[in-house]
């Protein structure tokens, strides 16, 4: 791909001007921005793909680059905007600006609601307006497990992609922030106006980088194929304040294994009782390999946690956000070692009590081979008391 041989002198110059920036004094910033003008004016998307401080082992913190990001980007808008996507051929790309739009005009018809004066008298409007932007969960695991997994791989760098999803765990806290405030008395007026005002600021900042920068690296990673699978497994979230209608199937490589027989140590069974045997069971599972790269889940009915198939050959450590993929990296290396052979936790999600384990799976040997995390609801079962015998069963 031609694209991918980019210009090291050029990339060296940028990389060069956004350290400078991050460390000179105010006053002198205007200067700088002068001197460095002619590569601001044709910096390219994938450009910062590319840069120091967005490289995928850079000291750079994922904290400090969203500090500075709407910064670069505002720096930027000129040059990105020559690029920017505002249509496409692809009903995947399509669905993805669709979306942002109608997210765009709800955010929009909130801003009437907050004047100065009205704030107060309009809090359960305001509420009701924020509630409802809990569909853009929709997007968030959209973009978080089907696009950053097909993109991973085939960029650069993934870090520019931590951060997003890094901004969108932002997003979902100040979503929560706001609409306890609105609910707190008295009324703290000015922390309310601020917390909705950094809402604004991080759903339409993200927006603006996915059509400035995201949706154009992305379009030139992925080919037509890759965007029709995406589309239809996009269909299981839907879309935000919009409708997600893919208009292709799902392209499934012929599967050469179904009417065989898998013969076990304690029995056999057909490829189908395998697989009925494993998307029936009362848990969500999911297996990564000894390299960390995840290589199967069951199509569990009422999963908790969603899994599409892009996720397959993905690094575990994509598979979370950041603020937490230094924890999960302890665990697999303590399962790894053998410190350890299993690590469990248990949280209130959707008014549900998960239990969830990661156990590692070794050989006859006791070798690693890799670990299998399982999730159950036991919301039932934690409320439990005295017995019922199997004798106390009725139709």
């Amino acid at each position: 791909m031609e694209f991918l041989h980019q210009d090291p002198i050029k990339l060296n110059q940028i990389s060069e001007f956004m350290r400078k920036l991050l460390h000179s004094p105010a006053q002198e910033k205007r200067a700088l921005i002068d001197q460095y003008r002619c590569v601001i004016d044709e910096i390219a998307p994938l450009d910062l793909f590319y840069v120091d401080m967005y490289k995928e082992h850079s000291d750079t913190s994922i904290e400090q680059i969203k500090e500075s990001a709407n910064r670069f980007v505002n720096l930027f808008h000129s040059s990105l905007k020559k690029t920017e996507m505002r249509s496409h051929p692809h009903s995947f790309f399509q669905m993805l600006l669709a979306e942002n739009n109608a997210i765009t005009k709800h955010m929009t018809s909130i801003k009437p609601l907050f004047l100065d004066q009205q704030v107060e008298r309009n809090r359960l409007a305001i509420y009701q307006k924020i509630d409802a932007c809990d569909v853009l969960e929709r997007k968030y695991l959209k973009h978080e497990n089907i696009l950053f997994s097909r993109l991973e791989g085939k960029v650069p760098s993934t870090k520019p992609l931590s951060v997003l999803w890094a901004l969108h765990d932002d997003a979902r806290e100040q979503r929560k922030k706001v609409m306890s405030l609105l609910m707190t008395t008295p009324f703290p007026l000015q922390a309310v106006k601020e917390a909705i005002g950094s809402f604004f600021y991080l759903v339409l900042g993200t927006i603006q980088k996915e059509s400035l920068i995201l949706f154009p690296v992305a379009d030139l990673f992925l080919d037509h194929q890759a965007l029709d699978q995406m589309a239809i497994e996009s269909s299981e979230y839907g879309a935000a304040f919009s409708e997600w209608v893919p208009k292709k199937k799902l392209i499934k490589k012929p599967n050469q294994t179904k009417n065989a027989t898998i013969q076990l140590p304690t029995g056999s069974l057909s490829f189908k009782e395998l697989q009925l045997l494993l998307n029936h069971l009362p848990l969500d599972i999911t297996y990564v390999d000894k390299n960390d790269r995840v290589r199967y889940f069951n199509e569990s009915p009422h999963r908790h946690f969603p899994r599409n198939p892009s996720i397959i050959g993905r690094l575990v450590e994509h598979c979370h956000p950041p603020k937490s993929v230094a924890t999960v990296l302890k665990i697999i290396d303590a399962l790894k070692q053998g410190k350890k052979d299993m690590a469990d936790f248990w949280l209130n999600y959707k008014e549900r009590l998960l239990y969830i384990t990661y156990y590692a799976v070794r050989d006859e040997s006791g070798k690693y081979e890799g670990v299998l995390e399982v999730s159950q609801d036991v919301t039932k079962i934690h409320h439990l008391q005295g017995e019922k015998r199997l004798l106390d069963w009725e139709d």
